[in-house]
C-alpha cells in the first residue's frame, strides 16, 4: 500500500484555472449560437411545410388588408385541406366580389396547433376572418391526439400563451413543458427533427423511401389497433376551447370532416357540441362522385378529388352567402 507521501493530493496548481474554464464555456456557447443562427437561416428552406409556416405573417397581413365589402374566409387544417384550390374558389365569386379567401394548412397539425396558431397570428394581430373552414378527420379534433410539442412551441405558440398550454394541455408534465418553452425560443430545438431528417436524406441513399415505407407500416398498424380496440368515451375539451375562442371574436366556424376512401365515424358528442354551439357542421365524408380513384395515396385527395372537393366547397359557400343576402 503506497505511503501517504506518494498519494497525489489536490493543490492549487493542479486545479484548472477559472479563466480556462471560462474560455471553454465561451467556445461552447459560441458554437451553439452559430448552430442556432444556421438553423434559423435554413429553417424556411427545410421543406414545403416550413416555407408555408414562414409565410403566415404575410398571409395574415394580406387577409387583413382586404376590404370589408365581402366575407373573409380562412381555410384552416393540415395536409388534407392543403390542396383546396383557392383560385378556383375565388373565381366562383369574383364577378360579384363576394368573397376573400386565405389558406393556413401546416402538415400534421390538429386542433391544439390550430388553437394556438390562431391566437398567435390572428388574435394577437387583431385579424379575424368572418368564417373559418376547418378540415379534419376524427382524431384531429380529439382530446386524445398527441401534441407535437417542438414545432408547436417554436412556430405556433406565442410567449404569452405558454402558461395556458402548461396548465391545460401539458399539466404535470415538467419535461414536455420545458421542451415546449425551449422550442419557442430556439430554432435549433424547435426544428431539430427536420434538420436531422435533412442530413439523413442527403447522406443515406434511399433513406427517404425507407421512412415513407415505415410510416405506411405504422399507419396500417394504428388503423388495425383502432379497429380492434373497443371505443372509449370521448371528451371534447379542445373542440369546445376552439369554439369559445372563435365566438369571442364573432367568427363563424365550419367544421368539415374531410373525404376519405373509406367512411369513418365521428363521435356524436363532437357533432352535437358543434351544432349546439351555433357553429356549422358541413359533412364532406360522402361527397357525391368522389371515389377511391380520386385519392393520390389512399389518404390525400389527388388532382381529380381536389377539383370535386373544391367545387363542392364553393357550392356550399354560395348557398350560405345567398341565404345571408336574402
Amino acid at each position: 500500500m503506497p505511503s501517504s507521501e506518494t498519494i497525489a493530493k489536490p493543490t492549487r496548481k493542479r486545479a484548472p484555472e477559472f479563466k480556462k474554464e471560462l474560455k471553454v464555456l465561451a467556445v461552447v456557447t459560441t458554437f451553439i449560437l452559430i448552430l442556432e443562427a444556421i438553423s434559423r437561416i435554413l429553417a424556411p428552406q427545410l421543406d414545403y411545410d416550413r416555407q408555408h409556416i414562414h409565410q403566415f405573417p404575410t398571409i395574415v397581413k394580406e387577409l387583413k388588408s382586404k376590404p370589408d365589402n365581402a366575407p373573409k374566409v380562412l381555410f384552416l387544417g393540415n395536409s388534407l385541406m392543403r390542396r383546396i384550390d383557392l383560385d378556383a374558389i375565388q373565381n366562383e365569386f369574383d364577378e360579384n366580389d363576394l368573397l376573400h379567401s386565405a389558406k393556413v394548412t401546416p402538415v400534421g397539425t390538429n386542433i391544439v396547433d390550430w388553437t394556438y396558431l390562431y391566437k398567435r397570428y390572428f388574435e394577437d394581430t387583431e385579424t379575424h376572418p368572418d368564417i373559418i373552414i376547418v378540415g379534419f378527420v376524427r382524431h384531429h379534433i380529439a382530446d386524445e391526439e398527441v401534441i407535437k410539442i417542438r414545432r408547436l412551441g417554436h412556430h405556433f405558440l406565442a410567449a404569452d400563451d405558454q402558461p395556458q398550454i402548461w396548465e391545460e394541455d401539458l399539466a404535470g408534465d415538467i419535461h414536455r413543458q420545458t421542451q415546449t418553452s425551449l422550442s419557442h425560443y430556439s430554432s435549433l430545438i424547435g426544428d431539430q427533427p427536420e434538420h436531422q431528417l435533412g442530413m439523413l436524406y442527403v447522406t443515406i441513399p434511399s433513406y427517404r423511401a425507407g421512412v415513407r415505407l415505415n410510416n405506411d407500416y405504422v399507419a396500417e398498424a394504428a388503423e388495425r389497433h383502432a379497429k380492434e380496440t373497443p371505443s372509449i368515451p370521448t371528451t371534447v375539451f379542445r373542440l369546445k376551447r376552439f369554439i369559445v375562442m372563435a365566438k369571442q371574436h364573432n367568427v363563424e366556424v365550419w367544421f368539415v370532416p374531410m373525404p376519405q376512401p373509406e367512411h369513418y365515424d365521428i363521435p356524436q358528442l363532437a357533432i352535437d357540441t358543434v351544432i349546439d354551439s351555433g357553429m356549422k357542421w358541413v359533412d364532406a365524408r360522402n361527397i357525391e362522385g368522389i371515389t377511391e380513384a380520386d385519392f393520390s395515396d389512399g389518404y390525400h385527395l389527388g388532382d381529380s378529388g381536389t377539383i370535386k372537393f373544391t367545387q363542392w366547397m364553393a357550392k356550399k359557400l354560395h348557398q350560405h352567402l345567398e341565404k345571408d343576402n336574402k
